[in-house]
């Protein structure tokens, strides 16, 4: 069935699913997370609900990822919106993603869980450019309009990421930390490293 096909109704259940989808894989882990307990999750009668809108559970695990990763971006647009400067929209970056731990907690932990337990070859690619990727273009495009010192983007781009795991395991291991002062930091950090 195409999205544009779908109705009102149609689309609201495919959410409801991949929300209840979202909740089960963060909460068990993507190896439990099975069509049974998201069924059971979201109130459903049967899998047959989910087969129905989805073709398999490749076909919800990337409608999971699609919505986790929306939300991210989500928080993203929030922060850059107006912002020119390659420096602030590198802070922006790193601010919103730290933001995103705090706001939409089980969306991040569903996309880690995808990432370490799922071995379908078009998630990695979904996910290093959640990851990775957008941040290593936007690195790129600051050095060549000379706002950054000259570095492999590659390497820093993985360093950012790294540290936003570091805050997402923390946060995990402390959920009284002051994310918004953890991302300031982050944000201070990076945005004096990448300076010419």
């Amino acid at each position: 069935m195409q999205v544009n096909e779908q109705t009102a109704t149609e689309l609201a259940r495919r959410k409801q699913i991949t929300d209840a989808a979202i909740e089960v894989i963060a909460d068990l882990g993507y190896g439990k997370a099975s069509f049974a307990r998201i069924v059971e999750h979201a109130g459903l009668s049967s899998t047959r609900m989910i087969s129905y809108h989805f073709a398999d559970k490749s076909d919800l695990v990337m409608a999971v990822l699609v919505s986790a990763i929306a939300a991210g971006d989500e928080v993203l647009d929030a922060r850059i919106a107006g912002v020119v400067d390659r420096v602030e929209l590198l802070r922006a970056h790193i601010e919103a993603r730290v933001e995103y731990l705090r706001t939409h907690p089980k969306h991040l932990r569903a996309v880690v869980e995808i990432g370490t337990g799922a071995r379908e070859p078009m998630y990695a690619v979904v996910l290093r450019d959640f990851r990775v990727g957008r941040l290593q273009r936007q690195l790129h495009q600051g050095q060549r309009e000379g706002v950054f010192g000259q570095f492999d983007t590659a390497v820093v781009a993985e360093a950012v990421a790294s540290a936003l795991d570091g805050a997402a395991q923390r946060a995990a291991a402390e959920p009284d930390l002051d994310l918004t002062a953890y991302g300031r930091e982050l944000a201070d950090l990076f945005t004096r490293a990448v300076r010419p």
